[in-house]
């Protein structure tokens, strides 16, 4: 009974002093990887101040200025995570979420590493086709990023270096990702390549062990997953999916939980059975959100402007028309006047930014069914279509 009662004391010992032996080695890499970015910054900032007093060209100094900018609010983010050196060992950071531009972001750590990237090192990011808004703590994502750019250029010597987000396609998670080149990782570290204490890049002193396992932490406490595929040789592709809810072009979609309305369509139904919807909108990325949402629940034709819709109406003969206003060749008040002449059982819901009283009025007038504003929510219209034509 004394035997075991010693040796469960021994075993809580033995823990406490391999926690804190993980926590002191966890504050040492931590500093060093801070002492690392901290400088790059800084070295920017008074490189281009020198160059910005010394040049003539004004648009050259606008150019420098927004370099020492950006690399001042990176430093300035790097004290602030330093400030919370206690609660990230304790996996206890701060997320602190606004409206970000996720292009505007993407943008900005690109120019974090413009000049950090050898001449032997491409490094580009995805555009995506629609501009994408996201409820997220920037600063986050920015320290995610950087982490694993950083990590992509010490094992990618010549090459590209690719970077960027996707929207998936229920609309409720969005995976950023970070893909290089470089010479990969050997399959005995992917297990652990998350931990700061088994990390390839700790034993060799190279700074980005704790760099890794920040990046768990972090994606973890925004709700979502971190992963690596990685090929010895030809190069890695790190992933973080989070949860997503913001707007799309304009146009919000919320995170719903478990009891609320939701995008998801976990069993689609055959696609020969789904009813037809028109979808009348000239801007590419406007039509790419409604294709996302959709595409599971009906079947979508796409019309660019007033005299395509009333061309497919006569040949489809779809259930529902959503139909933006200002558009070229025919808008879409003197397409749904044609429309409703010749069929006048057809729903039409009108989808525009003109969203005062008099052209809520002049819609109504022309024949529509519904009148929805832009910027609207998925949801809701989900909710309309199904009001007039079911699920």
């Amino acid at each position: 009974m004394q035997l075991d009662k010693a040796n469960r004391k021994l075993k809580e010992y033995e823990e406490k002093a391999e926690k804190a032996e993980k926590a002191s080695k966890m504050k040492s890499l931590f500093l060093a990887n801070m002492s690392h970015e901290i400088r790059t910054p800084l070295n920017a900032i008074e490189g281009f101040s020198r160059v910005m007093v010394e040049t003539d060209s004004q648009e050259d100094r606008m150019n420098y200025m927004e370099i020492i900018e950006s690399n001042n609010n990176r430093l300035l983010s790097l004290v602030n995570e330093i400030l919370d050196l206690s609660r990230v060992e304790n996996g206890e950071i701060t997320i602190k979420k606004e409206p970000t531009d996720l292009n505007y972001l993407m943008k900005s750590i690109k120019q974090l590493f413009k000049f950090r990237c050898p001449e032997t090192v491409s490094l580009t990011w995805n555009k995506p086709a629609s501009p994408v808004s996201m409820e997220t703590d920037a600063n986050r994502i920015t320290q995610v990023f950087s982490n694993l750019i950083s990590n992509a250029l010490k094992h990618t010597p010549k090459g590209v270096i690719s970077f960027g987000y996707e929207l998936l396609s229920d609309t409720q998670e969005i995976r950023f990702f970070v893909k290089d080149t470089g010479t990969g990782i050997d399959p005995k570290f992917i297990e652990h390549i998350f931990d700061a204490y088994a990390s390839q890049d700790a034993e060799q002193q190279r700074g980005f062990g704790l760099g890794l396992a920040l990046c768990r932490i972090i994606v973890e406490k925004m709700g979502g997953t971190i992963e690596v595929d990685s090929t010895l040789g030809k190069g890695s592709i790190f992933t973080f999916t989070l949860p997503f809810s913001g707007s799309i072009s304009g146009v919000a979609v919320t995170t719903r939980s478990n009891n609320m309305r939701t995008l998801r369509v976990n069993n689609p139904v055959n696609q020969e059975a789904l009813k037809t919807v028109l979808v009348v909108e000239d801007e590419e990325s406007n039509y790419e959100l409604i294709r996302i949402v959709l595409q599971k629940r009906y079947n979508l034709i796409h019309a660019r402007n007033g005299i395509e819709a009333v061309t497919m109406n006569e040949e489809e003969h779809p259930d529902i028309i959503l139909m933006d206003v200002r558009m070229p060749e025919m808008d879409g008040l003197d397409a749904t006047r044609i429309i409703k002449e010749v069929n006048n059982k057809v729903p039409i819901i009108i989808l525009s930014a003109y969203a005062f009283p008099e052209n809520i009025r002049e819609a109504k007038a022309a024949g529509c069914d519904e009148f929805m504003a832009k910027p609207f929510n998925v949801e809701d219209l989900i909710e309309k279509i199904n009001h007039f034509i079911g699920s």
